[in-house]
């Protein structure tokens, strides 16, 4: 929940972010990319989703940020929490620092330290995040 009292969901197979009110009626989603990591040759995708896995809010007052993992392309997005812009993002696949192994749960601290849990890789990334 952020600190204005919207709740925000990750819809993983969906592809987006879901919002709603306390109540938990529905107020917007933020879509999040998701593409193959090998296209199909006809280009045409029969599945979809897998992206939206977990997310964390920056420490401003306003909580400008949402810090998203993006299990589909291994990357964190960070996206403007108003607009629901992706600002930027970081990471790729793999077993190397900066790379990630099914990154799948992701925390914030006060000081906007982004740490990354991941799954298969067993290891806990830190990461300081400089005007995203």
């Amino acid at each position: 929940m952020a600190n204005d009292g919207l709740v925000y969901v990750c819809n993983r197979e969906g592809s987006r972010i879901q919002i709603y009110d306390k109540m938990g009626n529905f107020k917007k989603n933020i879509e999040v990319p998701w593409t193959p990591v090998t296209p199909p040759k006809d280009g045409k995708l029969t599945q979809s989703g897998g992206s939206a896995v977990a997310l964390d809010f920056s420490h401003d007052p306003n909580q400008r940020l949402i810090f998203l993992v993006n299990q589909n392309n291994a990357q964190v997005e960070i996206i403007d929490r108003q607009s629901g812009k992706i600002l930027s993002s970081f990471g790729r696949p793999g077993s190397f620092p900066g790379q990630f192994n099914q990154a799948h749960g992701i925390a914030v601290d006060s000081k906007d330290n982004v740490y990354i849990a991941e799954n298969r890789g067993r290891r806990v990334h830190k990461f300081r995040v400089v005007n995203p």
